[in-house]
């Protein structure tokens, strides 16, 4: 299913707004022209898509429970780390509102995921690293 009629479900079912899905196209954009994302991999809609659900939670007061401490500590000893960190800071910069550390557990996670299968985004043009 695609990512918007997804969303659009979720919209129906109360569970996010429009805003909501406005910001998550604005960082599907981000991760598609600034990172080089593909957003057309399975893996990206999904991370969007949790993005949108952990972003509806948060506005209606919720908040899920932190990334298991040991799976969190090994995703930050992992040596892409540096760079899944500097996309989840660049794409929380869009959003205009405050993610609490337990949603960013999972924000981190898939990011961590999608550099595994998307290894091009944490490169430059030159071949040298993104800071």
């Amino acid at each position: 299913m695609r990512l918007l009629e997804q969303l659009e479900r979720w919209k129906l079912r109360g569970q996010i707004n429009q805003p909501i899905i406005d910001i998550v196209f604005m960082l599907r954009e981000r991760l598609e022209k600034h990172w080089r994302a593909d957003v057309h991999s399975p893996l990206v809609n999904m991370l969007l898509f949790h993005i949108a659900c952990s972003l509806g939670r948060i506005g209606r007061g919720g908040c899920a429970s932190p990334l298991h401490q040991e799976m969190f500590k090994e995703l930050q000893s992992a040596i892409i780390f540096p760079t899944v960190f500097a996309i989840h800071q660049d794409l929380l910069s869009l959003i205009p509102f405050d993610i609490p550390q337990a949603e960013q557990s999972y924000f981190l996670a898939n990011l961590y995921s999608l550099l595994l299968e998307q290894p091009q985004i944490s490169k430059s043009d030159d071949g040298h690293r993104v800071n």
